[in-house]
């Protein structure tokens, strides 16, 4: 289960940003309007998707052997613990809790700017997000589990 919950977490943060990257650069039909109203923020669209990914693939550092080590150093566990659970709870907040919220209540991530078959892809795309924060809860309490009988750090 920890396998699955950490490689999930990790994938369900690549669609999105790949869309966002296809996006930028205007390789997406239909979503021009977006790509002009975020003309400016090119260098940020990109930083954003990086930092999505590397975040989204530190989960997997929570099953692997790398995710306990830094430069071959044994790192102290609560600081993957204390790490996870404050960004699988942020993530949660932002992708899954204040997303459904913002759409309950009629307010789109793209300002509107998407419409017709593009929209359902962006949609498409961005749906997997909702699953990141609880899967990367579910990879963190896994890991607990695992390191429980280990010695303290």
């Amino acid at each position: 289960m920890a396998q699955i919950a950490a490689w999930g977490a990790f994938a369900s943060t690549v669609p999105s940003a790949i869309w966002r990257v296809l996006m930028i650069m205007g390789l997406l039909p239909g979503t021009s309007d977006l790509r002009a109203a975020h003309a400016e923020d090119q260098v940020y669209v990109w930083c954003l998707s990086l930092v999505q990914l590397t975040a989204g693939f530190l989960a997997v550092g929570l099953v692997r052997p790398w995710g306990e080590r830094i430069r071959g150093r044994r790192i102290p566990h609560w600081i993957p613990i204390a790490a996870g659970v404050i960004g699988g709870c942020a993530v949660t907040y932002l992708f899954t809790i204040a997303t459904v919220v913002g759409l309950a209540g009629g307010s789109r991530p793209d300002q509107g700017l998407v419409q017709g078959s593009a929209l359902v892809v962006m949609v498409l795309c961005y749906a997997p997000t909702l699953f990141w924060g609880p899967l990367e809860l579910v990879a963190v309490f896994a890991f607990i589990r695992r390191v429980k009988g280990t010695s303290p750090n």
